[in-house]
């Protein structure tokens, strides 16, 4: 199920805080509020809108990070490549996210 509108708007504002913590909030508020949303959906929001914050998936959840370099830092770090990443987005709805902040 697509992002709804409302959902959509949420995160692109949260995005704009450039707040990890805001971020990651509202992010798990928007998966729980909407059962058919994944995190790809989201990450892709971000990335329409050429949001400075991107999302990467962990074996406990995901995290939030503030620009491109920190997301190859981060995904590098889980042992992924960006493909690999976007791949585990679209496909799990992990829970619960890490604590802001944990991989930057």
């Amino acid at each position: 199920m697509p992002l709804s509108d409302q959902h959509r708007h949420a995160v692109l504002l949260a995005g704009r805080t450039q707040d990890v913590s805001v971020i990651t909030t509202i992010v798990a508020e928007v998966l729980l509020a909407s059962p058919g949303t994944n995190l790809f959906e989201i990450e892709q929001a971000f990335r329409d809108n050429a949001s400075a914050a991107y999302l990467v998936a962990t074996t406990e959840g995901f995290v939030v990070v503030l620009g491109a370099m920190a997301m190859l830092v981060a995904v590098s770090k889980e042992g992924m490549t960006v493909e690999q990443n976007r791949a585990a987005l679209a496909t799990c709805r992990p829970w619960p996210a890490r604590p802001a902040g944990s991989a930057n």
